[in-house]
């Protein structure tokens, strides 16, 4: 039994030292995989906090981005509403012309912008200075017609197949369109 004993013996040996030698592989093995799972770990990490600040970054510069275009947008607003104020003002003071400087805007508007023979609508607030009279005055052939135009101020010319809007509002809409930017210039030096 000693040559059986020596035989189980010398297996039992080696199966002991290939165990030892497979749990030592396994052993570095599995230190080598864990030591390059921390390393992908840490690079990961790195690369997460990166991304991160170049994040956060672009998040600030967006958001300042923002900042200043609603300021922006907020000053160019107020810009508007000042600007609209000063038309706001004129209107209000041509409205409030005496029958005399009606008389007189009315007419370089109508010796400018009216041809012969055209019909001439008023507004009622301007029944008692644009009369046939008035309109004789200017030696055009205007005529003046029948009804009224619903307006605060100046006159619609007539023509065949045409009107000319020159109530106070368009007038107005038209000096405003041609003169903004200087009104904006006077204003703000821009």
């Amino acid at each position: 039994m000693n040559g059986k004993e020596n035989i189980i013996s010398k297996i039992l040996s080696d199966a002991d030292t290939a165990c030892a030698e497979a749990i030592k592989s396994a052993e570095k093995q599995a230190q080598s995989i864990s030591e390059k799972a921390l390393s992908d770990i840490d690079a990961d990490k790195q690369a997460l906090n990166a991304r991160i600040d170049v994040l956060s970054e672009e998040r600030v510069r967006n958001r300042l981005a923002t900042a200043e275009l609603d300021a922006r947008k907020y000053k160019l607003n107020a810009k508007q509403k000042l600007i609209s104020a000063c038309y706001d003002n004129a209107y209000g003071k041509l409205k409030a012309m005496s029958n005399k400087e009606k008389e007189a805007f009315l007419t370089r508007l109508l010796k400018t912008y009216a041809e012969k023979g055209e019909t001439v609508s008023v507004c009622k607030a301007d029944k008692d200075v644009v009369t046939q009279k008035f309109l004789d005055g200017l030696n055009m052939n205007l005529v003046l017609g029948k009804t009224y135009i619903d307006a605060d101020g100046g006159v619609v010319l007539v023509g065949k197949g045409y009107e000319k809007d020159l109530t106070l509002k368009s007038v107005l809409a038209y000096i405003r369109e041609k003169t903004e930017g200087q009104v904006a210039n006077a204003l703000f030096g821009e």
